[in-house]
């Protein structure tokens, strides 16, 4: 089994691919005797490897390995160990914060969910106790401040065009004007005029960094999230204040690193950037088997993977071996929380996530409404079901984070988003041109079985919790250098 990556690859690609076009089982594995349209059962479990290996071609899979390997090793030769742990530091800290409560691993820490947190909505400033993280962290407030799910941060470096589940921070061109997957030297566009102005300006086009040095701006200035700069001349001026407290115990730290004992946010944004752009994890099962090794993956895992690559359309969507293409999805997912009528209820608003380390980074979708992969794929089977049932049965009391509430608090989580998507769902349904059957995929639950095998397969072990590769992402827990470090711990008070 061979991982080596030709010299002539530049390491500008990420992997990534888009397909406008399905393959067929049948494609893979020719029409069975007696039956045009096979169904995954029915393969011939020695067939399997051949078929898959078709489909492996036929979406361009080996080449795709490579790019991705090369656009990691790239990164790694370009990491600078003394950035990395100064980003560490500060993501650790809670000084970054307004009410020193908060640091960006409190939604975002290592050893939960590969840089996540486990809740479906997230819990920033004014936690009850600010030291937990994951199940059990909370503000108060049945209904959380925030609206959204956290996203996970392992392989986030991957990225080459958007940051955020909205892509709020992402290149200027249209996704169209650069290949899918490579990287662009285009300008940044980001909410803030200022913070445009010092990424397209102080920030070199060719770094691999910039994009995760224009998304670190934007968390700290977030009321719900860290701090509210409502009271600052600018955004930008609170975050100058925010580098200005770390003036008194920082400076050592911040001269070591860049020679020089200034402190400014652009630093501490650059700083963060590396950091989190060293949380790659791409080895895994299934790339063993696109190398080769066979044995690699089980019977149902091998159906799972053919299933998603020839018949169920997950490669429609999740193509290449970063298995997103940074492009927006189409089908609806339900809607929670605060503004859940007005977020993410259009159709195409939010970015297809990767499906690297997708069985460590529960709840998913955009409001983390699906505790299981299971769950997620009986949505794409059929969203209009899924909606009514998750709407109808009060599934929001399913979730972890909110088991506790009664049915008239689970209600109110769920505010006005059930009328909103429910509309959408409909509109949808009456405009599309391909009928219902076309629309329903109709999974088994043995498919749904076999694909969820599948997407385990993508977990690179060095990214679960206890890894050395985590724990070397955690700060010793000393306090840091002004004694405000989040040292995290579970609900039940185990450090983390």
């Amino acid at each position: 089994m061979s991982k080596t990556i030709g010299s002539d690859n530049d390491g500008l690609r990420n992997g990534a691919g888009f397909s406008l076009g399905g393959m067929r089982l049948e494609d893979a594995c020719g029409a069975s005797e007696g039956r045009s349209k096979p169904t995954i059962a029915d393969i011939p479990a020695e067939d399997l490897d051949g078929c898959l290996n078709t489909a492996i071609e036929h979406y361009v899979l080996k080449p795709r390995l490579d790019d991705i390997r090369a656009f990691v090793a790239r990164l790694r030769r370009q990491e600078d160990p003394k950035l990395i742990n100064l980003g560490m530091r500060l993501f650790h800290s809670k000084s970054l914060s307004q009410n020193n409560d908060t640091s960006c691993s409190s939604c975002h820490h290592p050893a939960v969910g590969c840089g996540g947190d486990n809740l479906s909505l997230l819990i920033g400033v004014n936690a009850t106790d600010p030291d937990i993280i994951g199940l059990g962290r909370a503000d108060g407030n049945f209904v959380p401040s925030i609206g959204r799910n956290s996203q996970h941060i392992c392989n986030s470096a991957l990225w080459v065009n958007s940051m955020f589940w909205d892509q709020r921070v992402k290149l200027k061109e249209s996704n169209n004007e650069t290949p899918v997957g490579h990287v662009s030297s285009a300008n940044i566009i980001t909410p803030e005029t200022d913070v445009t102005d010092i990424v397209n300006s102080d920030v070199d086009n060719t770094d691999p960094l910039r994009l995760l040095i224009a998304q670190a701006h934007f968390p700290v200035t977030a009321a719900a999230e860290m701090g509210d700069s409502s009271s600052f001349e600018s955004p930008q001026a609170y975050r100058t204040y925010i580098a200005s407290k770390l003036e008194t115990n920082w400076s050592e730290e911040f001269g070591e690193t860049f020679g020089s004992e200034d402190i400014s946010f652009t630093k501490v944004a650059r700083s963060l950037a590396a950091y989190e752009a060293s949380f790659l994890f791409i080895n895994n099962p299934f790339f063993d088997y696109i190398d080769g090794n066979q044995n690699s993956l089980n019977e149902d895992e091998k159906r799972g993977a053919l299933f998603f690559y020839a018949g169920a359309g997950c490669a429609n969507c999740h193509d290449g071996t970063f298995f997103s293409p940074e492009r927006t999805r189409g089908p609806l997912y339900p809607q929670i929380g605060v503004n859940a009528g007005g977020d993410g209820n259009v159709k195409n608003q939010f970015r297809m996530p990767s499906l690297l380390n997708v069985g460590l980074t529960a709840p998913y979708g955009d409001k983390g409404v699906f505790a299981t992969l299971e769950q997620v794929i009986k949505h794409y089977s059929n969203v209009s079901q899924s909606l009514n049932d998750f709407y109808s049965n009060n599934k929001v009391c399913d979730l972890p984070q909110f088991q506790d509430l009664s049915a008239e608090e689970c209600r109110a989580v769920v505010g006005d988003g059930e009328a909103h998507v429910l509309v959408l769902d409909a509109a949808n349904r009456a405009a599309s041109e391909r009928g219902d059957d076309a629309i329903d995929r109709g999974f088994t639950e043995q498919e749904i079985a076999y694909l969820a095998a599948f997407l385990r397969t993508l977990t690179d072990k060095s990214a679960l919790a206890g890894s050395n590769e985590i724990n070397a992402l955690i700060s010793p827990r000393d306090g840091g250098p002004d004694g405000n470090q989040l040292d995290a711990v579970d609900k039940d008070g185990n450090a983390l």
